[in-house]
């Protein structure tokens, strides 16, 4: 027969048993919702990284005159930060040369697209550019509807008339065009031993673009001296649509005509505006070109009428084992 003391030694136990199995449920509550939680930060982390890669895939697209990437990886610094690298090069009538890497940061609070390491520097000459890192030079492309006139402004360079200085290697120039010309005018115009590489949309605004960074520049590129085509130009148009209405190139400058009148310029209008005036490859006009081969060749445009400013970009020494395009 049980007594008082035993039941309440019963009692006891159960209450030892019940606690702990709230410690262990509380326990494995606890623990399922910190891999939660876990899992959830991870997400939101790859998240910005994959939304890195994507905006710079995408420009790379539609901008970057002359820039190439052979490769992109993400560096996972944690579960929780990372960065996003690629490794660049140019093309000079088929010779790759070095350029500056990509590299952003992202985490689970933010997603850094941007490109630092084309941000220039002006030379004290007030005619080159280069990147802050390497010091790579960087061809600039000149506003023709831009008052230069200016004393504070940049002038537009003549460097076609340095190619000749530069004996035995392959160069690459940015053309600016006295005017938009469509692409089988261009045609017309190049040399057959020059090499395009890069078509420039050029600007409907009077803001200088001398000094625009690379990213800000927006083309459409060639491969190995390729036509474009119907084809290629849709796409071109398809992902400049598509990175505007990502706010990809919500990008203003403030700024006065020669008058002090304040102005606004913004990437993502001036890129509409193309957009809207210049449908099919046909009828569509382009406002410069990137140019790449032996020095020597450039001295045929020396005397061209349709060349508003040329700029030399980066150069490299023809070697015996360089097999170039053109």
């Amino acid at each position: 027969m049980k007594t008082f003391n035993d039941f309440e030694k019963i009692a006891q136990r159960s209450k030892v048993k019940n606690r702990i199995k709230l410690v262990v449920l509380s326990t494995l509550v606890a623990l399922a919702s910190l891999g939660i939680i876990v899992r959830c930060l991870t997400e939101v982390a790859s998240r910005h990284g994959e939304a890195v890669k994507d905006t710079y895939l995408l420009m790379s697209e539609i901008a970057y005159p002359n820039i190439s990437y052979n490769n992109w990886y993400f560096n996972a610094t944690s579960s929780y930060t990372g960065q996003f690298h690629s490794d660049r090069f140019k093309n000079i009538d088929g010779i790759e040369v070095p350029y500056e890497k990509m590299e952003a940061y992202y985490s689970i609070r933010f997603a850094d697209s941007y490109d630092t390491n084309v941000w220039l520097t002006m030379s004290s000459d007030k005619k080159s550019t280069y990147t802050h890192s390497s010091y790579y030079k960087s061809p600039m492309f000149y506003n023709i509807n831009h008052d230069y006139t200016n004393k504070d402004d940049l002038t537009p360079t003549n460097d076609i008339s340095l190619a000749a200085q530069m004996s035995n290697q392959a160069i690459e120039m940015a053309i600016t065009f006295d005017k938009p010309y469509t692409y089988q005018e261009i045609q017309k115009m190049i040399p057959e031993n020059l090499l395009v590489n890069w078509y420039w949309i050029g600007s409907s605004s009077d803001f200088d673009t001398a000094e625009r960074t690379p990213d800000k520049q927006l083309g459409i590129s060639t491969y190995d001296g390729e036509q474009l085509n119907d084809y290629s130009y849709s796409l071109f148009r398809k992902n400049l649509e598509k990175a505007v209405s990502k706010g990809y190139l919500d990008m203003t400058e403030n700024g006065s005509d020669q008058n002090g009148k304040k102005q606004t310029f913004n990437l993502a209008e001036d890129a509409q505006k193309y957009l809207n005036k210049n449908k099919k490859l046909k009828t569509a006009k382009f406002s410069g070109v990137i140019l790449t081969g032996r020095s020597e060749n450039f001295s045929q445009l020396e005397s061209a009428k349709w060349i508003f400013a040329s700029n030399i970009g980066q150069s490299v020494t023809i070697q015996p084992y360089h097999q170039l395009i053109k």
